[in-house]
């Protein structure tokens, strides 16, 4: 009689709970949404509504809040569950106090892991009894409502008062208590008082050894620059708790902090053999790849989140852009004619794998699969053709070069400097610099160029033959000043302003060693000089001199 009272008891309260919860399924699968808005129904929900892909969800959450969130993690073609919830999150389409549930048919260590590195409520595993399903609501329901003024406070990023809400639990050593500690850390961290985040941290380690905590103090020493005593503290974190991803990310910043960068990489490619569904994981080793020139590595994991992004209309236009300069990179590297010679198929394989999902999309396609290809023939020693083929590609942003969406102008930079127009280069860089929304794998793909030793020295050594050209000319010594400007052209032999210098210096040449047959040479290097110039896009001051130059070498003929 007793347990009978207690079940009744037990299901009236849960009744209570569930009642007037609005709940959002979201699966492909009709015999799954029947079953389960079965099993909701018998649990006294009736508020249910029933969705079958990401694209459904994101139209419907966009008009309605929901309580709980029922979202399967493969919804067939499109979007998956995890990147409905990193785009409902941004959005802020979740509630403080909602609660959301990744499901998956897929047992698999690396599908729990992705689930689970998205933070949801709870991770259920299909298949799954309604008692299994009652018991996972009912917790994470009551644990949302017991800890609603820190959700409250987190949502509208008021750290203090998320501090403030978690005293209480901590003093009263609340279940939670280990949850609080780690959140008021983070808080501490967004506050920038390391040293409160670092105290509030060791006084849960006295009390007893715990993964979280471990790293916890990790992230703080590494953010003091204790970087040794972050490596020992993410290693002890990784000791108690083998798959802890998110220690990974950690241990291999402070190992790249402490001058131990083949460990950061080493680190990272164990994390992504454990989790390969972690994009954040695969971003970091593609970064830390870059810059220390493991190319193979940086188009492996960049590759691994073309595949993971496939449907991220966002992201992947970004994300092609670095994996595309990972490949040429690579090529270059090897100096293997048969990567070199691969490159272009590589590179429209690339685009074919994103042209569905940037279809619908304002990023402008065609405009940069004419880059890559001018990209490819510059690789390949083509630097006339390269060029021609860059500027031609961008004429129909002459008018209006800011708007050109950031991963385009990201490439036209690495291109422009590849070719050596280096002024033109920079000026695209500022405009990047102004419009603030590039990825941080185009930034890390354009230092791997702008930070490159022989590319620095060329640079330079342009810069120096340019200015001493002009000095040389500027007081009348047009043969020292022929010379420096081809010196120049042969550092960056597809600089426009080089070529210009050089030509108008070959007229004064000509005519200061006098009108007669010996000389005609240099009118004919003169031309040749300007042909490179044939297709290019000049800006305003560059085309008049052009046109000078021209009609100068037409009258000297």
């Amino acid at each position: 009689m007793n347990e009978l009272t207690e079940q009744d008891s037990r299901t009236q309260s849960t009744a209570q709970l569930f009642h007037e919860k609005r709940v959002l399924l979201v699966d492909d699968q009709r015999s799954f949404q029947v079953m389960m808005k079965a099993m909701l129904q018998n649990l006294g929900f009736n508020r249910i509504v029933v969705l079958n892909n990401a694209e459904e969800a994101r139209r419907r959450c966009s008009k309605e809040l929901f309580d709980i969130y029922l979202i399967d993690y493969n919804l067939g073609s499109g979007e998956n569950g995890r990147q409905l919830l990193e785009f409902l999150r941004e959005q802020h389409r979740l509630p403080a106090d909602a609660v959301v549930f990744i499901i998956s048919g897929d047992n698999s260590r690396a599908m729990v892991l992705s689930a689970i590195e998205s933070e949801p409520d709870g991770y259920m595993m299909k298949p799954f009894s309604q008692e299994q399903l009652r018991l996972r609501l009912q917790r994470a329901l009551l644990r949302k409502q017991e800890l609603k003024p820190i959700f409250e406070a987190l949502d509208k990023q008021d750290y203090a008062n998320v501090i403030k809400a978690c005293e209480p639990l901590l003093k009263q050593h609340s279940r939670y208590a280990t949850f609080c500690r780690c959140l008021m850390a983070e808080m501490y961290i967004h506050l920038q008082d390391l040293g409160s985040a670092r105290a509030i941290l060791r006084n849960g380690l006295a009390e007893g050894e715990s993964s979280w905590i471990r790293l916890g103090l990790g992230k703080i020493c590494y953010l003091l620059g204790q970087h040794e005593d972050a490596i020992a503290h993410l290693n002890t974190a990784l000791r108690l708790r083998p798959l802890m991803v998110e220690a990974y990310r950690w241990l291999s910043l402070a190992q790249l902090a402490n001058g131990a960068p083949q460990e950061a990489i080493d680190t990272l490619t164990r994390a992504t053999e454990i989790s390969p569904h972690s994009s954040m994981l695969h971003r970091q080793l593609a970064e830390v790849a870059l810059a220390q020139g493991d190319y193979l590595k940086a188009r492996d994991s960049l590759s691994a989140m073309l595949d993971l992004h496939r449907y991220d209309h966002g992201r992947n236009a970004q994300l092609l852009g670095s994996y595309v300069h990972s490949l040429i990179l690579y090529a270059l590297s090897t100096g293997d004619p048969y990567h070199l010679g691969n490159l272009q198929k590589q590179v429209n394989n690339a685009i074919y794998r994103c042209r569905e999902s940037l279809a619908d999309n304002e990023f402008d396609l065609d405009v940069f699969e004419q880059i890559c290809r001018a990209r490819i023939q510059v690789v390949r020693g083509d630097v006339v053709r390269g060029k021609k083929l860059l500027y031609k590609a961008i004429q129909p942003y002459q008018g209006n070069p800011a708007s050109m969406a950031s991963a385009l102008i990201s490439n036209l930079v690495l291109g422009f400097t590849q070719l050596g127009e280096y002024e033109y280069a920079e000026q695209l860089q500022q405009q990047l610099d102004q419009q603030g929304a590039m990825d941080t794998l185009l930034h890390s793909c354009i230092r791997t160029i702008r930070d490159d030793k022989g590319q620095q020295e060329k640079l330079q050594k342009y810069s120096e033959l340019n200015e001493q050209g002009i000095a040389a000319y500027t007081a009348g010594r047009y043969e020292e000043a022929v010379t420096y400007f081809r010196d120049a052209l042969r550092r960056a032999p597809a600089n426009t302003n080089a070529a210009l210098n050089k030509a108008q210096a070959l007229l004064q040449l000509f005519k200061q060693k006098g009108y007669n047959k010996s000389n005609s040479d240099l009118l004919d290097e003169c031309k040749l000089t300007l042909a490179l110039l044939d297709g290019v896009m000049l800006n305003s001051a560059q085309a008049e001199r052009q046109v000078k130059l021209q009609d100068e070498l037409q009258t000297l003929h």
